[in-house]
């Protein structure tokens, strides 16, 4: 390249002296010289500056390199823009290849910054230009992009099916590093699969995906020529191994690794890599602390540096390439090692140093790391010197309070950042249920610590918990699909008390919200562990869900939960009842965890013989924020009905008939205003789509098969054809309202169930009642005998018609007509909490 960029000088050909500098700035970029790189791409764009037309095609190829380089070097806005100016370049040479290449570049840098949807909204866009291509190394790499994209936006099958297009394009244009790059990234889609597969409690499918990444990770890694795609494959398959403790193939895995660090030319890349490295280091150690490896594995590994040493050369590698990020990263692992071995000092101190950094260059995604780190330091430094003799109470409070102050700048960021949360960082393995969830968690369990906190605390506390529930079902989504606003519950409804069931590290915590009191209660159970509440949950729901026995055989087994959640607050909700303002008649619970997954309706009073519902109405919603608070419209109720009774998607999903939907449908028909039916045949996608667009309804009732899962693609409801999944069914009903401004009122889902087995199931529920836009949801959280549930919704209209009434009170009333069933008439025998407790209300109960 040298050679030919002089003979092109000495014949004054400028264009293509410009394009050999260019070329030989893209192989010294490949060799790490970055110097001689930035060289060679400057002195391309100087002798550029000198032609005066018909360069422009030399031009955005020279700037496509450019901007490569400054990605690279951890430059991505400067890139970014490069790669615009390059597009337009292409544009106005006519190279509709170029202008394509250019916006997949684009992409990709726009992903170096976090900004997801925008770059999955520029690669769908153009993924029809993309197809339609023949196959060459741009119509790989842009579907590799895309197949990226769709993993971090969490369409997982997406992304496996796009990153498998990308892979067979490799195939045939005969590009094998492009192919390890594709098989790397197909490796991260199947953990990402695994990860899914074990929180829905499918462990042969999730040790089926994790198989598949080592495969993937294993044939990357074996064939490619590219040291930081070897590095990546290898240091991927690491931490799958750690988590699935496979002690030898680690032993055998981690001098590779150490080798080929020592051989990574800087770049943002071997940052990335060190820092990767350095934490399943921290894993393995943490891990053999634990007695998790039978045998010990050597950390430091011999010969080696030692995990702060790697840490140094990140950081000393991210200030030569002035890359902030990755020097924010390095910093705070390395104040993260201290943090593990105990050293607070040197831990808060890099891990200040971090967060300033992170600070400065306005990374919020970064910096709530560091802030939580911070909390977690100051904490176990408070901890720690209580346990010494001589101990200062006083500041020991004051570190304490240094604590919840981190703690909720933390919780704080994460808030702002919402739509942004799934765009943490995926060079640094991300997961929400590690690096989110505990942030709000921790920080609830520092403001209840005290046997007796402060009101002030408690509000805090709700507050931080109504925050988790948004977070958990942004994550669900992979989108901020709620837009939360502040509600007063006593503006809302003065006859309603909320409870907040909260689940920490050492304990159940519960605190109750009454009508117009300042003053919040609140209760704490000690030493109940989430696998005890998760195990008393399960037992409940195999209970409850039983379809035959007596109802006091079902009330002597069933687990007191009611105890935990209600028994505390009964005086203050008994004296409530006799002041001046109107009695509780509501109940709305802001269930966590597992503790979703239970009819709270069915929660049943040993002392008393009574059911919950037979007190108050219930209602459950994942917070207050999300409450619209208007009444329904009694008057106008108009209603699309839909439903099938045998549809050839129940067959294909293994799931029976519906024999009473007609009749179910019919009875509802008759209850409202108006309605519009779509049955069997009839009842599909398009159908509904058109009903929505031509007419407004406030009700829409479906009857079908249909699951709530943690899995977002497992929440589905069934039409005649195939599913309609939650996020299709959401763009649905909003055909109905795409203003916004007049939602569905009711959304009512029977012969619905959440997913056996996930105690996370209920999320699905949540994020359908959200994300569909109705102000309620009701559904089931079982399959319930199809007859009875005809009857129930029959029963449910009748006194929804009732403008006395809220939601909430027509459920309840619906309900209590089903307990007294068997005294009416023996041949209905509906009392059992089988056939009533299932159906539960979301969101607003008025």
């Amino acid at each position: 390249m040298q050679q030919a960029a002089q003979a092109y000088q000495a014949t004054g050909d400028i264009l293509n002296q410009a394009q050999a500098l260019r070329l030989l700035s893209l192989v010294t970029q490949q060799l790490g010289e970055w110097d001689q790189a930035q060289a060679a791409i400057d002195s391309s764009l100087s002798l550029l500056e000198t032609v005066s037309r018909g360069g422009e095609g030399v031009l955005a190829k020279v700037l496509n390199t450019q901007g490569r380089l400054q990605l690279v070097q951890g430059n991505a806005d400067a890139a970014l823009n490069t790669w615009q100016n390059a597009e337009a370049l292409y544009a106005k040479a006519n190279d509709p290849v170029g202008v394509l290449g250019s916006q997949i570049n684009q992409a990709q840098a726009m992903q170096s910054l976090g900004l997801y949807r925008r770059a999955k909204k520029l690669l769908t866009q153009v993924r029809q230009t993309l197809l339609a291509q023949p196959d060459s190394p741009v119509k790989a790499i842009g579907l590799h992009n895309l197949g990226n994209v769709f993993r971090q936006a969490g369409d997982l099958e997406q992304s496996k099916q796009t990153l498998t297009e990308s892979w067979k394009v490799t195939q045939l244009i005969k590009s094998p590093e492009s192919q390890n790059q594709a098989l790397l990234s197909l490796g991260n889609t199947e953990r990402a699969l695994a990860t899914r597969a074990k929180d829905t409690n499918n462990h042969k499918a999730s040790k089926q995906h994790i198989q598949e990444a080592i495969t993937h990770y294993q044939q990357a890694a074996a064939t490619t020529t590219s040291p930081i795609t070897k590095i990546q494959a290898q240091l991927n398959q690491l931490s799958l191994l750690i988590e699935t403790d496979q002690e030898k193939s680690v032993q055998a895995l981690l001098p590779q690794i150490q080798t080929l660090l020592t051989k990574l030319p800087s770049s943002r890349a071997s940052v990335y890599a060190h820092v990767n490295f350095a934490q399943s280091l921290i894993k393995i150690r943490n891990r053999k602390l634990r007695t998790q490896f039978t045998k010990p594995i050597p950390t430091p590994i011999p010969n080696s540096p030692d995990i702060a040493q790697l840490l140094n050369t990140a950081i000393e590698q991210a200030k030569t390439l002035e890359d902030k990020r990755a020097e924010s990263y390095a910093l705070g692992t390395l104040g993260n090692w201290f943090e593990q071995t105990k050293d607070w000092s040197n831990a808060i101190t890099f891990t200040k140093s971090a967060l300033l950094i992170a600070q400065g260059i306005n990374a919020p995604d970064i910096a709530y790391q560091w802030q939580w780190q911070m909390g977690r330091l100051l904490k176990a430094k408070a901890e720690q010197a209580t346990t010494t003799r001589n101990s200062n109470t006083e500041a020991v409070t004051e570190v304490i309070q240094d604590a919840i102050a981190y703690y909720t700048q933390a919780s704080n960021t994460l808030t702002n950042l919402r739509s942004d949360l799934v765009a943490l960082n995926p060079d640094i393995q991300f997961s929400f249920r590690e690096q989110v969830e505990p942030v709000y968690r921790e920080l609830v369990d520092l403001l209840l610590r005290s046997p007796e906190p402060s009101n002030d605390n408690l509000k805090k506390a709700r507050k931080v918990i109504e925050a988790l529930q948004l977070a958990e079902i942004d994550n669900f989504f992979r989108d901020a699909c709620a837009k939360p606003e502040k509600v007063n519950i006593d503006n809302v409804d003065p006859r309603a008390a909320v409870i907040y069931p909260i689940i920490l590290k050492d304990g159940l915590a519960v605190i109750l919200k009454l009508p117009k009191q300042n003053d919040l209660v609140y209760s704490f159970h000690q030493n109940i562990s989430d696998d005890q509440v998760d195990e008393a949950v399960k037992k409940f729901q195999e209970i409850i869900t039983k379809p035959t026995g007596a109802n006091h055989t079902i009330k002597k087994e069933l687990p007191q939960i009611y105890d935990l959640l209600i028994r505390p607050f009964e005086e203050e909700l008994e004296t409530n009842r006799d002041r001046d303002q109107s009695p509780i008649k509501t109940l709305v619970f802001i269930l966590d965890g597992s503790l979703r997954n239970i009819p709270v309706a069915a929660l049943y009073d040993r002392e008393k013989d009574k059911y919950l519902i037979e007190r108050y109405a219930v209602a459950v919603t994942p917070g207050l924020q999300l409450v619209d608070p208007k009444p329904l419209p009694r008057q106008q109720l108009t209603a699309l009905i839909a439903g099938a009774t045998n549809a050839p998607s129940f067959k294909k999903e293994g799931l029976g008939p519906i024999d009473n939907v007609a009749f179910e449908l019919t009875k509802i028909g008759e209850q409202v205003n108006r309605s519009q039916k779509l049955q069997n045949q009839e009842f599909i996608k398009e159908n509904l789509q058109n009903q929505l667009t031509a007419a407004s309804f406030n009700v829409v009732h479906i009857a079908t098969h249909g699951q709530f899962s943690s899995n977002p693609e497992q929440t589905f409801i069934l039409d005649w054809d195939e599913r309609i999944k939650v996020k299709d069914l959401d763009n649905l009903l909003r055909m109905s309202d795409p203003s916004g401004t007049t939602p569905i009122e009711l959304l009512l889902l029977s012969a619905c169930q959440t997913a056996t087995g996930d105690k996370r199931a209920a999320l699905g529920l949540a994020g359908i009642a959200i994300r569909a836009g109705a102000r309620s949801t009701l559904a089931t959280l079982w399959q319930v005998n199809d007859a009875s549930t005809a009857e129930f919704m029959n029963q449910f209209y009748q006194q929804l018609n009732n403008p006395q009434l809220t939601k909430a009170e027509a459920l309840r009333n619906a309900q209590i007509e089903f307990l007294k069933m068997e005294e009416e008439d023996p041949n209905k025998d509906y009392t059992l909490p089988y056939h009533w407790a299932p159906f539960i209300l979301v969101g607003n109960w008025l």
